[in-house]
């Protein structure tokens, strides 16, 4: 028994150690006051340190680039794209003013030019005055038609298809420029992303980009960049191109329904 104490207290001894260094390590690290400030100091706001942190984190955020910026990255190409979405603007607003309804049928003079082919017998110096001192499409239409009133009636519609077809193609002339707009930017674009990939490959070829991605980023941002220019500038010239197209096809319709009406009127004369 006398030779078992010892050992006995030097096992509750270990145990007790262990179980203190246990309790140390899981226990917390006391935290460490901040430095006091000096005398005289002003203390510092509360939250300061937050607001500051949250500063520095927004500014080591990579900014946007702005418009202006992402254009600049494609390069000279971009100048023609930059010229033609100017002469796509100019003549789209020169397309929506010259193919409003009331100047190529003006609702006044078709009503009293109705009038006067409806008038028995047909007058046609009154209708060739009335037409000059009202230019329009249409009236010139029915200029050159009563022009050959004393002529056979196959003479008279042959007389006013053509007339007609002289006053489509000017009403369509300027929508060209739209279509070539729309044909052209892409293949500026297209030229664009070439000449950057012919940049990117330039550059591995002789080692200069070897190990610096920011060297082929350039010249595969301006591919991209010029590539978008084209097609930004390509839809929407497409889609005013075909708007007006199908504006004109509608006006076109109603003026042949009006030489129509006017054929008619010109065999009731000749029948009567």
């Amino acid at each position: 028994m006398i030779h078992r104490r010892p050992a006995a207290i030097v096992l509750a001894l270990v145990a007790l150690v262990v179980a203190c260094a246990g309790v140390a390590v899981a226990a917390p690290a006391p935290a460490v006051a901040p430095p006091a400030p000096a005398p005289g100091a002003a203390a510092p706001p509360p939250g300061e340190g937050g607001v500051e942190a949250a500063a520095e984190a927004e500014a080591e955020k990579p900014q946007e680039p702005t418009v202006y910026e992402l254009l600049q990255q494609g390069g000279y190409i971009m100048y023609p794209i930059y010229l033609l979405s100017i002469v796509m603007l100019a003549f789209a607003l020169e397309r929506a003013v010259s193919l409003r309804r009331r100047r190529i049928l003006p609702p006044q003079f078709i009503l009293n030019l109705r009038s006067l082919v409806a008038a028995r017998p047909l007058d046609s110096e009154k209708i060739l005055t009335y037409c000059q001192a009202n230019p329009s499409p249409i009236s010139r239409i029915f200029q050159a038609a009563v022009k050959r009133l004393k002529r056979p009636l196959p003479e008279i519609e042959k007389t006013i298809e053509d007339a007609g077809a002289r006053e489509v193609r000017q009403l369509r002339r300027n929508c060209r420029v739209l279509s070539g707009v729309a044909y052209i930017s892409p293949l500026l674009g297209l030229l664009g992303t070439v000449l950057g990939m012919i940049k990117c490959f330039s550059q591995v070829s002789t080692g200069e980009a070897l190990g610096k991605a920011q060297l082929l980023a350039e010249g595969i941002y301006q591919a991209l960049v010029t590539t978008a220019g084209g097609l930004t500038v390509a839809i929407p010239a497409a889609v005013l191109y075909l708007m007006f197209m199908a504006k004109i096809e509608k006006l076109v319709g109603e003026m042949d329904n009006l030489s129509l009406e006017f054929i008619e009127s010109v065999a009731e004369e000749t029948t009567e």
